[in-house]
């Protein structure tokens, strides 16, 4: 048996990984567990207050889920049910008035982690310490504790991703990993051991994991990120920024420069956890408006700096899957190749000059944009374009050339278009009635329309 509640991670292809192998029908089974009901959702949280006796009462938490907007729908998963009983009587405190309170599932997260990490240094202040990590532990207090641990769980699950491309379970044996990057943050030195401790990590023999697979895209989610940039303070580093930089190859941050700009050059994003479109980043644009800055500072910079063009491709990417819309927006010269802008708006953007080379723009709305002179090359458009006529089309041509497009009118006029950017270039009028016939010339110099005016016109 085999049981997996992140099934976004098997593949289109998974069950031929399953089948036995004689073939034999029916041999494999798959049984898919739905969301929590309504009546689900009481249980659990009935058994829960039994068994924890939290400061809240199963009547307080039912009064939150039922009234707080959107939090119904995140705690029928599960373990965001099991986050959401632990950190809702911490996060809301006495406040009663539920239906104007907003939880997202970033900030259950932000809290859940906060907690646990909380827990996990009281519960070292009452260990047993040797005088050395005693030090440490001081230290690590003095320097801010918590965003201690968080500045090392992002930073793990950064190079956990940029190792071993995001498997989730770590093997450090210890004798032969010394020379790995895994010694940073698994060995015994730099107080990294007590770090270890206080985050959401579990460990089996040599193989650590954290707790749920939700969080490594969390962990990611605060190397572009977190909390603690909220304020312009350069942030704590980790023990571990001793052996090695602790500066994210995610962050769309410098610490160099006095402005914040993108870092992120040459990493891929977009086949991370971040290219997801529910991801955390998100629900961080909503919440920090000082990440939306940053964000569209970077595609600001891809205009003057060509190494930027992988951040402003990624930055662009998270804006449009968080609903920001970039009507009138003077996007020219910007370089974003490889940008993922389904459904983005982006009507009468001013785009001249702009690479947008393999970029999806499946479901964009585009009226009016200006894509004079901008780069192509392999443009996704998952649908042809949809064009906007004021009456209707009884029949259309594209030049020999293939740059030029016609559609003859029932008014009896033509309009013709430029195909690299789909923009009106002229309307041909003439004939009285509809026009229902259309032929380029061979050098595509020349138009021949014939209408039921039972004229032909050059």
């Amino acid at each position: 048996m085999v049981i997996s509640c992140r099934t976004e991670y098997n593949g289109v292809d998974y069950k031929h990984c399953f089948e036995p192998s004689d073939g034999k029908a029916g041999l494999f089974q798959e049984a898919i567990i739905s969301p929590f009901n309504k009546d689900q959702i009481q249980s659990y949280v009935e058994q829960y207050v039994s068994l924890r006796k939290p400061s809240w009462s199963s009547e307080d938490y039912h009064e939150a889920i039922k009234r707080i907007p959107s939090l119904h729908d995140l705690v029928k998963n599960p373990f965001l049910l099991k986050l959401a009983l632990e950190v809702l009587p911490r996060l809301l405190g006495n406040n009663s008035n539920y239906s104007t309170t907003r939880i997202t599932r970033i900030e259950l997260y932000d809290e859940f982690v906060a907690q646990w990490i909380e827990r996990g240094k009281k519960r070292l202040s009452e260990m047993e310490l040797s005088s050395s990590d005693k030090l440490i532990f001081k230290e690590l207090s003095d320097s801010g504790f918590q965003q201690r641990g968080i500045t090392y769980l992002k930073v793990l699950v950064t190079a956990i991703y940029e190792h071993q491309k995001g498997n989730p379970v770590v093997h450090y044996p210890g004798h032969d990993g010394q020379a790995s990057w895994k010694k940073a943050f698994f060995g015994n030195r730099d107080g990294s051991h007590l770090l270890r401790e206080v985050i959401p990590l579990t460990r089996n023999g040599n193989q650590y994991r954290f707790i749920h697979k939700s969080l490594l895209e969390y962990g990611l989610s605060l190397a572009v990120f977190g909390p603690s940039k909220r304020d312009e303070e350069t942030e704590a580093t980790p023990p571990v920024s001793r052996r090695g930089s602790t500066s994210s190859a995610f962050s769309f941050e410098s610490h160099s420069s006095t402005e914040r700009t993108a870092t992120a050059h040459g990493q891929t994003l977009l086949d991370s956890p971040l290219g997801k479109r529910d991801l955390f980043l998100t629900e961080r644009i909503q919440q920090e408006p000082v990440f939306k800055g940053q964000l569209h500072s970077v595609i600001e910079r891809s205009k003057s700096d060509k190494a930027a063009r992988t951040a402003a491709a990624n930055a662009i990417t998270i804006l449009v899957r968080a609903g920001v819309q970039f009507n009138s927006a003077d996007l020219r010269n910007i370089k974003i190749p490889g940008a993922d802008l389904s459904f983005g708006v982006f009507d009468s953007a001013q785009l001249e000059g702009a690479d947008l080379r393999k970029v999806n723009l499946r479901n964009v709305w585009m009226r009016q944009a200006d894509l004079g002179g901008a780069q192509m090359a392999g443009v996704q458009f998952g649908e042809l374009p949809f064009l906007q006529e004021d009456d209707k089309v009884a029949c259309s041509s594209y030049s020999p050339d293939g740059k030029t497009y016609a559609a003859g009118l029932g008014d009896g006029s033509i309009s013709l278009y430029e195909t690299s950017n789909w923009n009106r270039i002229q309307r041909l009028k003439g004939h009285d009635l509809t026009v229902n016939s259309l032929s380029f010339s061979a050098t595509g110099k020349q138009i021949a329309s014939g209408s039921n005016d039972s004229t032909v016109l050059l």
